[in-house]
């Protein structure tokens, strides 16, 4: 199986959000600057992702996207699912063609085996494990750079 490139991007940009996140809304360019993805691309992702019920959006110069969940709480599988639909269609033959082609039948429960174990892993990784990841492997984080003023 391989992710398209708006799964890959989705999960990079939670990621971005969740781990450079301050708590102030993420804003697009920053996010594409980071992790090196079309911004154009990244706003048709985040429409995706904003009607999973996972980011919302906040407008005005100090707008952008914040996770609608804690990081703990929102799976791998959530985001590719959000952008993608059930892994499973991915996968698996839809019953007009098996109808079509009984031979397929013998492969379809094979795709969905497979499906299912993928959807497992993928629920089972959250934003939080991927925020734990980052800081083991020392990613520089953004946003925490800010002066402090001491008198």
């Amino acid at each position: 199986m391989k992710l398209s490139s708006k799964s890959l991007y989705a999960v990079r940009a939670m990621f971005d959000m969740a781990y450079h996140g301050t708590g102030a809304p993420s804003k697009i360019e920053d996010i594409a600057r980071r992790q090196s993805v079309p911004p154009r691309f990244l706003e048709q992702i985040f429409q995706d992702l904003k009607r999973a019920s996972l980011v919302h959006s906040k407008r005005g110069p100090r707008g952008g996207y914040i996770l609608k969940r804690d990081p703990d709480t929102i799976s791998i599988g959530d985001i590719v699912r959000a952008v993608e639909g059930p892994i499973e269609d991915g996968l698996c033959h839809k019953a007009s063609d098996v109808e079509l082609n009984p031979g397929l039948c013998v492969t379809a429960k094979l795709w969905k085996e497979l499906a299912e174990r993928i959807d497992e892993v993928l629920s089972e990784v959250s934003l939080q494990d991927l925020i734990a990841r980052g800081e083991e492997q020392g990613v520089e984080r953004e946003g925490y750079n800010e002066f402090v003023y001491v008198i």
